[in-house]
């Protein structure tokens, strides 16, 4: 019974105070053995509750693998930009500077460097490396042993080795009429 219609049927003399009292304590009484009869119905199966357990602490392993293997790769990464800033040859300015041209990732890129930086880039003595896994940062040249170290960290960095690219072409076309001219790696145009 709401509070209203109580108090009108007390004042009517229709009930007493003691049946509003045993009406409210049974109707607290209904109420409170519906909420146990809901929380028995909720209650999981014992093997339930294990299975989910298991599941929640095999995602919170994956996660923990995840993060550690994020954590290491920034380690490398800094490793990597640690090699590259101290190994860096310096950029050459005004008459000393020579464009070298290359091709990164589809790409047709250039740096400046100076006629031994670029001796050495064509026999392989020194390669181009990215400042950062993104090309866009820029590329300078490094040694060529410190370029073999980087791919040991990480394959992914950005590297050009120029030696390499050349010994890995295909084969000449044998019906190419310009077979027999050789065009020297240093031509200018």
């Amino acid at each position: 019974m709401s509070d209203d219609l109580r108090s009108q049927l007390l004042k009517t003399g229709l009930v007493d105070e003691k049946q509003v009292r045993k009406a409210k304590t049974q109707k607290h009484k209904a109420q409170k053995g519906n909420q146990k009869k809901k929380k028995d119905r909720q209650a999981p199966e014992p093997g339930v509750a294990e299975t989910r357990k298991a599941e929640q602490a095999e995602r919170s392993r994956q996660k923990n693998r995840e993060q550690q293997e994020r954590a290491e790769r920034r380690a490398r990464h800094a490793q990597i930009r640690e090699l590259v800033s101290k190994h860096l040859a310096p950029i050459p300015t005004g008459d000393a500077a020579l464009d070298y041209h290359f091709q990164q990732a589809g790409q047709i890129r250039h740096i400046p460097v100076t006629a031994d930086l670029q001796t050495r880039l064509i026999d392989g003595r020194a390669a181009i490396a990215g400042l950062e896994i993104r090309p866009e940062k820029g590329f300078r040249v490094i040694p060529r042993d410190i370029a073999d170290r980087i791919r040991e960290r990480d394959p992914e960095w950005p590297l050009v080795i120029p030696a390499e690219d050349d010994t890995g072409g295909s084969e000449p076309d044998p019906d190419d009429p310009y077979k027999d001219y050789v065009v020297p790696d240093d031509l200018m145009w």
